[in-house]
């Protein structure tokens, strides 16, 4: 069959077209009736869409807004070909190697969009240790590995997520302050600000044009008794070996 004479089939580049109004936007949610104008097609058939594509885990609605965002099928989707263009087996080999240091579970985490997203892990050996599983959202505005995140971002786009983030200046003056202090010092170390009783320490990882966040995570004392120095120092001599070896293989 040739390829030119082959119908399309439109409900499929329909969706196409709204997935990819949300990197045009640069926004996290849409309303249906924004998406309609933007498109230029009806209610009814964009609902249609939207609801298959819900189906499906690649876009999610808001229970308080009724807008619509990016699911995490598509982010893990999305995630799977980044971390494939920057080496899946290095990236892979070298968390298992901190993983199996320490006996503490080490987290991938990349920015996808505006939001944060978990994209490999390696996990500790210890009955009682993180749980978690690829594809989770990274809360940006707290926690070592979503505030690293959104610290290493360029000037603007930090900015931008920021004010998206949160809307009261006195608390938006305060994360400025500390992502400010991340930059500053290069990691970051937070004690159950996302889950109780978990603590974690981030650093990011820039591999080729791609920016990720590398996590040590585990239980408060846990992470206390073996010393936040040591575990900064085995993050630090990882990245610093991964990104020499991407370097050399022309990653």
């Amino acid at each position: 069959i040739m390829a030119e004479t082959t119908p399309l089939v439109h409900s499929v580049l329909h969706a196409t077209r709204i997935l990819e109004l949300y990197a045009a936007q640069r926004r996290e949610s849409l309303s249906l009736t924004e998406i309609s104008k933007a498109l230029g097609l009806h209610k009814t058939t964009v609902y249609r869409l939207l609801r298959t594509l819900q189906h499906a885990g690649w876009i999610e609605q808001s229970a308080k807004t009724g807008k619509y965002y990016l699911g995490t099928g598509i982010l893990l989707v999305a995630s799977a070909v980044s971390v494939h263009n920057t080496s899946r087996d290095l990236l892979s080999q070298e968390m298992h190697r901190l993983a199996e240091t320490f006996n503490e579970t080490v987290v991938l985490s990349v920015l996808l969009g505006h939001t944060g997203i978990c994209v490999d892990l390696a996990k500790s050996r210890h009955r009682l240790g993180v749980a978690g599983e690829r594809g989770y959202i990274v809360p940006l505005q707290s926690g070592a590995s979503g505030k690293t995140l959104l610290a290493a971002q360029p000037e603007e786009l930090r900015e931008q997520l920021l004010q998206e983030l949160e809307p009261d200046r006195t608390l938006q003056r305060l994360l400025r302050n500390q992502l400010l202090k991340i930059l500053q010092e290069g990691f970051c170390i937070s004690e159950g600000e996302v889950d109780q009783g978990v603590a974690a320490i981030a650093m990011p990882l820039h591999l080729k044009d791609r920016l990720f966040v590398l996590t040590i995570s585990g239980p408060v004392d846990r992470l206390r008794s073996i010393t936040y120095p040591k575990l900064q120092q085995g993050l630090a001599e990882t990245i610093s070996r991964l990104e020499q070896k991407s370097a050399l293989l022309g990653e």
